[in-house]
């Protein structure tokens, strides 16, 4: 599925991922293929949801490897 990642207000995006995981409301939403990596940063709060916007929920980056990365609800 086509991730899109906003700011913590949710008022700009600020990245585009995928995820090959069950559904979207999964505790740890893991996401390959981010872009840009660089805005992405480790322990900050940002709002996660699908590419149309739907299923925006607040979540943690936990983890982060290159252009990949984990959100934790």
């Amino acid at each position: 599925m086509d991730i899109l990642i906003r700011n913590e207000a949710g008022t700009a995006p600020v990245a585009t991922a995928q995820s090959d995981d069950a559904n979207i409301n999964v505790n740890d939403l893991h996401v390959t293929n981010l872009d840009p990596t660089g805005l992405i940063i480790l322990n900050s709060d940002y709002l996660v949801g699908l590419d149309d916007g739907t299923g925006m929920v607040g979540r943690t980056c936990i983890e982060k490897n290159g252009n990949t990365a984990t959100f934790r609800k």
